[in-house]
This record gives C-alpha cells, sequence and structure tokens, in this order.
C-alpha cells in the first residue's frame, strides 16, 4: 500500500502576550513578502533609474544652494546642472555595485552622465536627493498602495468569485478577517492595478520618466517573490486544494478547507509556489535585458504565469460556489483575460520599438 505525506500542522505560529491574539503563519508569510518585495522594488528601481540620470526639479531640495548668488529661474538652474552631467571629469567616482551594472547595460553616454551624476550628488550634499533616496521614497510610497490594494482587492475579489456573497451581507464583520485566509490572486491583480493607477495620478509629476507600464514592469519580480510566501501560507492553511489523486507525491491534508475529506491530494499550493519561484530567479536574471520596450517584462510575466495557473487549476478542486460542476473553473476563466493582457503588452513595446527605429 503506498503511504502518502500527512500534513496537519498548526496554522497558529504564537499568541501576542498580554492580548492572547493568535498570529497565524499565513499572517506572517503574507507580511514578509510584502517586506522583502520592498526592498526588491527599491533595488530594481536603482537600477532602472541608472538608465536615466538627469536632475529633475523634485531632485532639488535646496535651490539657493543650487544657485548661490545667481539669480536665474529653476528651469535655468536644473538645466545649467545638468548640463554639467556632460562635462569631463578627471576624478572617477567611488566604486560601487550600481556603477558596475551601468557599465555593463547603458550606452557609453548614458554612463558617463551617470558618473557624473553621482559626483554631482556628492558635491551638491543635502541640497539634491540622490538615486538612493529617490528610489526608497517610490518604493515606500509605491508599497503601502500595493498593500492597501492587494488585501483589499484579493478579499473583495475572492468573496465576488468565490464566496456566497449573502453570507456577506449577513455578517459584514468577516469580510475584514483576512488572516483566515479567502484572498484570490486575481482579486489582487485588479485591486493592484487600481493601486497602481492612483499611485501613478500622484507622482508622474515627479518621476516623468515613469509610465503606469513600467510601474507593472518593476512589481514583477517582488510579486512572484510574494507568490511563493503566500502558496506557502495556503499550504500551511491547508487551503486551495488540489484533487484527489493516487500519485507518490500526493499529500493527505489532516483538516483540508471546507470540510473536504483527507484523501490523498495534488499538492497545487506547492506547484504555484515551485513555480513562482523558477520564475522569480529568470526574471530577476534577465530584469536589464527585458526593461527595454516598456512592457515586456510585464508582457512575459502575464502570458507565462497566467497560462501556469490555467492549467495547474485542472489539478485543483473548484473553489467557486458559483461555478460547481463547469468544465473550467472560476480562475480558468479568470486566467484568460490577463493573458491577453500580457499579449497587448508585448504588442505595444514591439509597436514602441519598431516606431523608435523609424
Amino acid at each position: 500500500m503506498l503511504s502518502h505525506l500527512y500534513w496537519d500542522p498548526d496554522p497558529v505560529a504564537f499568541h501576542l502576550p498580554f492580548f492572547n491574539h493568535p498570529i497565524v503563519w499565513y499572517g506572517i508569510l503574507f507580511a514578509l513578502g510584502f517586506l522583502v518585495g520592498f526592498y526588491l522594488l527599491q533595488f530594481l528601481l536603482r537600477r532602472f533609474l541608472c538608465f536615466y540620470p538627469e536632475f529633475t526639479e523634485a531632485d532639488i531640495v535646496d535651490w539657493e544652494e543650487i544657485s548661490p548668488g545667481k539669480k536665474e529661474s529653476k528651469e535655468a538652474a536644473l538645466n545649467r546642472l545638468n548640463q554639467q552631467l556632460d562635462e569631463d571629469f578627471k576624478k572617477e567616482p567611488p566604486p560601487s555595485f550600481l556603477l558596475h551594472f551601468a557599465k555593463r547595460f547603458l550606452s557609453e553616454e548614458r554612463f558617463k552622465r551617470l558618473k557624473n551624476r553621482m559626483r554631482l550628488e556628492k558635491a551638491l550634499g543635502p541640497a539634491v536627493k540622490p538615486l538612493r533616496i529617490r528610489s526608497k521614497l517610490f518604493s515606500e510610497r509605491l508599497t503601502i498602495y500595493m498593500i492597501i490594494g492587494a488585501v483589499a482587492g484579493a478579499r473583495l475579489g475572492h468573496i465576488l468569485f468565490y464566496e456566497k456573497w449573502t453570507y456577506y451581507l449577513s455578517h459584514p464583520l468577516m469580510i475584514f478577517k483576512t488572516w483566515e485566509g479567502g484572498l484570490a490572486s486575481h482579486g489582487a491583480v485588479i485591486g493592484i492595478f487600481i493601486a497602481m493607477g492612483l499611485f501613478y495620478l500622484r507622482s508622474r509629476k515627479e518621476y516623468p520618466m515613469i509610465s503606469l507600464v513600467r510601474i507593472i514592469d518593476l512589481l514583477v519580480i517582488p510579486s512572484l517573490y510574494a507568490g511563493v510566501l503566500i502558496r506557502f501560507g495556503n499550504f500551511i492553511n491547508q487551503e486551495i486544494l488540489g484533487t484527489v489523486t493516487t500519485s507518490p507525491w500526493a499529500i493527505v491534508f489532516g483538516n483540508p478547507a471546507g470540510g473536504l475529506p483527507p484523501l490523498p491530494r495534488h499538492p497545487a499550493q506547492l506547484y504555484e509556489a515551485f513555480f513562482y519561484f523558477l520564475s522569480f530567479l529568470v526574471f530577476f536574471r534577465f530584469f536589464p535585458k527585458w526593461l527595454f520596450p516598456a512592457g515586456k517584462i510585464a508582457g512575459i510575466f502575464f502570458i507565462s504565469t497566467f497560462t501556469f495557473r490555467f492549467f495547474v487549476e485542472f489539478v485543483k478542486e473548484e473553489q467557486s460556489f458559483h461555478l460547481a460542476n463547469h468544465f473550467l473553473t472560476m480562475g480558468q476563466y479568470l486566467s484568460v483575460p490577463y493573458i491577453l493582457m500580457g499579449v497587448a503588452f508585448l504588442f505595444m513595446g514591439r509597436r514602441i520599438r519598431l516606431v523608435s527605429k523609424n
């Protein structure tokens, strides 16, 4: 008789002292995904900003320090500062990993302007914001938007796509119990899109080089990392279950969500976590090469991720209250628009490249 792995962990990691409030593993992994995602976003953004070393008005903290004793407009002072990026300096800036990256992927002209930018940042001190601070501020603000958008979208998406709405109308406080699970990744993507749009409207003047599509490009790698941890959280919670199987790697969940029987099942959560982790490594490796044109990273991400999501649904139990006994699952129906969106991103990027060449 084949022996399968039995899985029945305690979803509670610990209880808060004095309050006796349970802290679940899912919540810890969810928060850790966003925390590490913030630093990943900051890391990637600094490398992206290397391609745009020019100073903007948002970079200037003290205009009097930029043009001491000179009666000139802000526009004139900014133009004069940017003209210095083309000057020849004998003294090299201190070595850094950022310059090592830039030397490999920037043109000679852009690399020269970046080195001069770093020299001027050091010479002007607190009068200007260095690229490091610019990327940090951008990442902090965007991460806050993403957390709110992802949690709200994932929770409302789960209720809209998978649950019986009348229950939540009768028990509205249950909507806020996200720590008990019940978050839909398709809904999270919708929430993130809305959050990105609001963030872009607020930040487009301060970061004119970053479009809405570019924000999506920059969020792909942090999102994949967060997806790995979230699926491990689902595995601990014994939710998003696979179908019953006789495969030797099947897992018997001791207390599966939804009251399903403890039978050998596909560890669908681990399939997704493994795919997201491999995708994370690939996108991280090819980030500089896929950075241009805008939308290329996003296009490859949506096509690859949601094509996988479409097929992995065949070994997952239907989670939707609305589509019981359908040939396709709710997850498959929701994946198709995102695949088409990825094709649109790639097509748009190809057109931008052709126009720039002409």
